[in-house]
């Protein structure tokens, strides 16, 4: 912890630094200006580059310029000047300055932070000093501040000043320097959170990682960093950082940034009317505020999420109470005109009085769930007492605690609700609402498919008795008995019925996962792909907690295609879209799909980071559902880039996880990886061929195929061959095919069929395995002695391996020796010829022999198997590709 506290790594920054050095050394630079807004990391990088020129010997000063100075002349860079200066006569002033540090070898490098607030006899000595060579000018500069003609003139030089313009950091660069920092992955969802509340800025950043960690908001879980639901502290620094800008602004624009905070967005006439606009534009200038354009609205809202929480801790709660009362009514005027307007009011009612009107607080939560903020649906619903509760707000209300996992809450709620429903349509939407929190509460669906059947019989309506044994059947399908729940889902029809979407949209998923778990690939995705599109046409706030579970099944379908880097990209986008709603059973179930997806790509360690998000959801809503498969990949992922302590760690809680049937040939994965950590392999493949022999009973062709895979990964193939071709000719899906196809050529020992499972497996993304084939090969053809041969596919899977983040499979581990590396002769003949140079022609530029040179040529052959030069310029344009990545 403690040297987190020090200076953090200027991630992509580095280009600068390279420049500076480069410029400083030929003598050519005058002056870099770094500009930016506050806290991108300016003064960091210029206080680098002052130190590349202390250490090429060059005198360096600093000083840093601020309001305070401004107000005397020269107050800034006094201490910087020769002592024996008299600056009284300022032109007989400048020059003994320039006399006395033109002594020197070298220009001084002079730094000056904030630039901006340079009094005007600073900026003019400085512009002289610099024209005169006398100095280098290293400065920075806020944007979007205003500044004097006279510093203007300094900081517009053109060409005589270099600019850098720095902006907050990337997703990309926050996620960099998170690994680099914390020395150890971070999980999406605390890449998210600590992303968008720093909003990229790497000073909020580093005050966010250090108060997290300080306050355990932030932990080492399983060997992942991921963090908790709480909100983030803001340590007492940020807090004095962020309240330091806030006090720039003018008082008068304090009653608009106190109703910004606590009112998050105002219209613009709204925000008029608290601030002139005199008031707004410095608030916009100064990236306080920020004013954007809605549809037909323009929006004011404050810059920063961080802003916000810091002037409202700072604003009293009488002062909140009448902010609330007056934004409300000024609302209310208009007449609640837009969607969301009685969202607003019945929530800034609410925050100051506790109460409201039982129609605004329904009809606000209905706003609330349709756009999945279920937190605020729960606070506006539990405001409303027991007897003015309908129905359908009782619900709304199970419904909004299932979504964010309080599932035994929801269960209290809705079976109070079951037994006052007193018509079909109440009976109907209570036992939908409540099967499906029994459904995700229980790894057992019987209890679901109770509550289902119950409802059945007590209904009139037969459509609606319908619905629910269709709803039974989704959950058999997705709770173990694929094959039972798709014969009742026989019924469901590809397009929704518009008096019943919820529960089509509902049970399709299911129906769609389904169709992969017994090898109708091809029809799982067209279908899935057809209900993402219809869930996300109708929006939000439905049966689902959001239109990302539509997103699961197809990612399982492409996965199984062999279309599995689509099926991570798919993931991806998906989990970002998910960030910004609270629903934690959405994103379990979106965590397994996108670890899947890593997984079967070969990369461990990225699928770790998923896995693990789903073990801490687990932990942290008590989401059993799907704990089981998360632990399971977890451990694996673990083994299998030897970390043995952590996959042992989890085994008691996987052993006390309840197994929900669905892709049980991947429940026992990490068990079995595990064992193969420890060099069990016997063991390993028994306990895969009892999760193989489950899935086929069970009806899971596809996780059977899996189970099988691996056990012929752990050394019997010839036990699984035939087995795996059944299952491909009855399967669609192209993975399952390429899987059967790799098992038969590892029984065989046939190395030209591994190296064309090798290209396949590759081409469908699954890199580990196609870097197992090529690793089989070369064993084959080591076996039969062709040198050659071996060495091209020990090339092959060298390449393939190294793209799998650490992992290390048995197969692999039998490569033998790597690639013997060229001398640099070799290496130098190699580019050459590479380039299509004869024999003859790299004879003369390198003052050798033809025979020499053609001897250098064979060698070069054999060390990376290949026969001519064009073989040989696609080998070396492959190692210069992975070498810059």
């Amino acid at each position: 912890m403690q040297s987190w506290e020090g200076r953090w790594p200027l991630v992509g920054r580095q280009s600068h630094l390279d420049s500076f050095r480069k410029e400083l050394s030929d003598g050519r630079i005058r002056g870099w200006l770094v500009c930016g807004p506050a806290g991108v990391g300016k003064t960091r990088l210029t206080e680098e580059f002052l130190g590349l020129a202390a250490a090429a010997e060059r005198r360096t000063v600093k000083a840093v310029a601020s309001r305070a100075a401004a107000q005397v002349p020269l107050g800034a860079i006094a201490h910087i000047l020769p002592a024996s200066v008299d600056m009284t006569d300022p032109v007989q002033g400048f020059r003994a300055v320039a006399e006395a540090l033109s002594g020197l070898p070298q220009p001084t490098v002079v730094l000056v932070d904030d630039l901006h607030l340079l009094d005007n006899s600073s900026a003019a000595l400085l512009g002289q000093l610099l024209d005169s060579g006398t100095i280098v000018l290293i400065g920075t500069a806020r944007t979007g501040e205003r500044t004097s003609d006279v510093v203007d003139a300094l900081l517009q030089r053109g060409d005589d000043i270099r600019r850098t313009d720095l902006d907050h950091m990337s997703r990309d660069q926050v996620e960099e320097l998170l690994q680099r920092v914390l020395e150890g992955p971070v999980s999406r969802r605390a890449l998210h959170t600590l992303l968008s509340t720093s909003d990229g800025n790497p000073l909020f950043l580093r005050e966010l990682v250090l108060g997290a960690v300080a306050q355990e908001n932030l932990t080492l879980t399983d060997g992942v960093w991921d963090i908790s639901e709480e909100p983030l502290p803001v340590t007492p620094h940020l807090k004095d950082l962020i309240a330091g800008r806030i006090a720039s602004s003018r008082p008068s624009a304090r009653p608009l940034l106190e109703s910004l905070a606590f009112c998050r967005a105002l219209s613009l006439s709204d925000a008029t009317a608290l601030a002139d606009r005199a008031d707004l534009e410095y608030l916009e200038r100064s990236g306080i505020a920020e004013i954007s354009v809605q549809g037909a609205r323009v929006i004011v809202t404050l810059a920063h999420p961080l802003y916000g929480e810091v002037i409202a801790a700072d604003t009293s709660a009488l002062r909140r109470y009448d902010l609330a009362l007056l934004q409300a009514d000024r609302v209310e005027s208009h007449g609640l005109r837009r969607r969301d307007d009685a969202l607003h009011v019945a929530s800034w009612r609410l925050a100051a009085t506790g109460t409201a009107a039982p129609g605004l607080l329904r009809q606000a939560a209905a706003i609330a769930m349709n756009s999945n903020d279920n937190e605020q649906a729960i606070e506006l619903l539990t405001a409303i007492k027991p007897d003015q509760h309908t129905i359908e707000s009782r619900v709304l209300l199970g419904r909004a605690l299932m979504h964010t996992g309080q599932l035994e809450r929801a269960e209290a709620v809705l079976a109070e609700a079951d037994t006052l429903a007193g018509n079909d349509f109440e009976k109907f939407i209570t036992a939908t609402t409540r099967c499906t929190n029994l459904f995700w509460a229980d790894p057992d669906p019987a209890p679901a498919v109770a509550v289902c059947a119950a409802a059945r019989a007590a209904l009139s309506d037969q459509t609606a008795a319908q619905q629910l044994r269709l709803m039974e059947g989704a959950m058999l399908t997705v709770g173990g008995s694929p094959v039972e729940g798709l014969r009742i889902l026989a019924d469901l029809p590809d397009e929704p019925p518009q008096d019943a979407l919820d529960v089509w949209l509902a049970t399709i998923s299911a129906k769609t996962s389904g169709l992969t778990f017994v090898g109708e690939v091809e029809r799982a995705r067209a279908l899935a792909e057809r209900a993402k599109s219809i869930h996300e046409s109708v929006g939000e706030g439905k049966l689902l907690p959001h239109p990302v579970m539509q997103v699961a099944p197809l990612a399982l379908a492409l996965m199984e295609m062999g279309e599995i880097d689509q099926a991570r990209e798919l993931c991806l986008r998906a989990a970002d879209g998910l960030r910004a709603s609270h629903s934690p059973v959405a994103r379990q179930f979106l965590a397994f799909e996108s670890a899947r997806a890593e997984w079967l790509a070969g990369r461990p360690v990225s699928a770790r980071r998923w896995y693990a998000e789903g073990v801490v959801t687990t932990r942290t809503y008590r989401l059993d559902r799907v704990a089981r498969l998360h632990l399971s990949g977890l451990m694996a992922c673990a083994a299998l880039v030897g970390d043995i302590d952590t996959a042992t760690s989890l085994i008691p809680d996987y052993e006390a996880s309840g197994s929900i049937g669905a892709l049980p040939g991947e429940e026992s994965v990490g068990v079995a990886w595990l064992h193969a950590a420890r060099g069990e392999l016997s063991r390993a493949r028994d306990v895969l061929r009892t999760a193989a022999d489950w899935a086929r009973q069970s009806g899971h062709l596809v996780s059977e195929a899996i189970a099988l895979t691996d056990i012929a990964r752990l050394g019997d193939p010839k036990a699984v061959q035939e087995r795996l071709a059944e299952i491909s000719a009855q399967c669609d899906g192209a993975l399952t095919s390429a899987r059967a196809r790799f098992v038969t050529a590892l029984a065989t020992e046939d190395p030209q069929r591994l190296m064309a499972c090798s290209e396949e497996l590759e081409h469908m993304g699954a890199r580990l395995l196609a870097a197992e084939a090529a690793a089989a090969a070369a064993n084959a053809w080591r076996r039969r002695g062709d040198t050659r041969k071996v060495t091209s596919a020990t090339g092959h899977a060298s390449r393939l391996a190294d793209r799998c983040e650490g992992a290390r499979t048995p197969i692999l581990s039998t490569t033998g020796e790597a690639v013997e590396p060229l001398t640099k002769r070799e290496q130098e003949i190699a580019l050459l010829a590479a380039t299509g140079k004869t024999s003859k022609a790299i004879s003369q530029l390198l003052t050798l022999s033809v025979r020499t040179v053609d001897n250098h040529l064979q060698r070069i052959y054999l060390k990376l198997g290949v026969r001519s030069r064009a073989d040989l310029a696609l080998a070396l344009k492959y190692e210069e590709t992975s070498a810059q990545s």
